[in-house]
């Protein structure tokens, strides 16, 4: 099984981000380096749902191209798109289906909210037209001594 693996200071913005934005959806972009079997998240980047709506995201397309370019230009990569499914499960809708079409190469972390806390998240990638579950793996950041 494919794995997203992300730090727990990442995953802790990414909840932040869908619990400010509540009750519309959030959405961000996670930046890092990918394999066949692995996304490792170096960072998330913020976005803004140009839609403004809780059933419903879009991300300024000249923001995602900067975010894109700046990534490359480190060496990094466009990984992966996260959102939050107010008052829902963590599920690929049929909007997040279509979207996966065209960025399939993606993992895509969905979150599923209440007001007040996050209920559950779940990752998702698509090969050969079919959605494929992603497994999250928490990674602790080193200590310093």
């Amino acid at each position: 099984m494919m794995k997203l693996k992300i730090k727990s200071s990442d995953l802790g913005k990414i909840d932040a981000h869908a619990l400010e934005t509540y009750p519309y959806e959030c959405v961000g972009l996670m930046i890092g380096t990918s394999d066949k079997e692995t996304f490792e998240i170096r960072e998330v980047v913020k976005a803004k749902n140009t839609l403004n709506s809780p059933v419903a995201f879009e991300a300024d397309p000249q923001f995602v191209y900067e975010v894109y370019r700046d990534a490359e230009n480190r060496g990094l990569q466009l990984i992966g798109i996260y959102h939050s499914h107010p008052n829902l499960h963590a599920y690929v809708s049929a909007r997040d289906a279509e979207f996966m079409k065209f960025w399939g190469h993606l993992v895509w972390l969905i979150l599923g909210l209440t007001q007040e806390k996050i209920i559950e998240r779940k990752a998702f990638t698509m090969k050969d037209g079919k959605i494929h579950n992603v497994e999250l793996e928490l990674t602790d950041e080193p200590r310093p001594s």
